[in-house]
């Protein structure tokens, strides 16, 4: 499959089959995210693979964010991929000219991209979530206060096989221009 069908079959997938995702595919998921692109090859993240029903339970219960529910289908999830942010380390004068995290989320965003494609790849369903209970979860996993979880990337086997959902997509000529703006 090239990058283009798997770019069209990935789906933020929120229903899940009764079964497992082994640690060994959580652990190969993460092995290929690390490889995702980062400022000066800073790599400012850190993973947590959480596939034990007592932390999956940790995880659904930090989904609700003061009445906010980022994922109330979280309890089907199989397994969670929290991605914690790590301190950059940047070449001399980028942290002096952008600050000390200024591309960290994005360089987290890449390598969630690469744990969603790989993973769809497997067969495996994803969803990023970005919405959740800081406090909840720092209490739970033991995580540093100065290493906020980013994103947490639901994974399972999709419970419906077919074919993926349409894409709603912008069209191309509302999102690019040529030279200017």
């Amino acid at each position: 499959m090239n990058f283009e069908e798997l770019q069209m079959k990935r789906e933020s997938c929120r229903v899940y089959a009764d079964r497992p995702v082994t640690r060994e595919q959580l652990v190969h998921l993460v092995d290929v995210a690390r490889f995702a692109p980062s400022a000066c090859n800073s790599q400012p993240w850190h993973f947590i693979l959480v596939d034990e029903p007592e932390s999956r339970e940790k995880v659904v219960e930090a989904f609700d964010d003061n009445g906010l529910t980022g994922c109330p289908w979280g309890a089907s999830v199989p397994a969670f991929i929290l991605i914690c942010e790590e301190k950059a380390q940047y070449k001399p004068g980028v942290e002096e000219h952008y600050g000390p995290q200024h591309f960290a989320q994005m360089d987290i965003g890449m390598a969630a991209m690469g744990i969603c494609y790989e993973a769809a790849s497997m067969g495996l369903g994803t969803c990023i979530i970005g919405t959740m209970n800081q406090e909840k979860l720092h209490r739970a996993f033991g995580i540093p206060e100065e290493h906020p979880v980013r994103l947490i990337i639901t994974v399972g086997y999709p419970a419906n096989e077919g074919a993926p959902r349409k894409k709603a997509r912008k069209e191309l000529d509302e999102i690019v221009t040529y030279n200017q703006w």
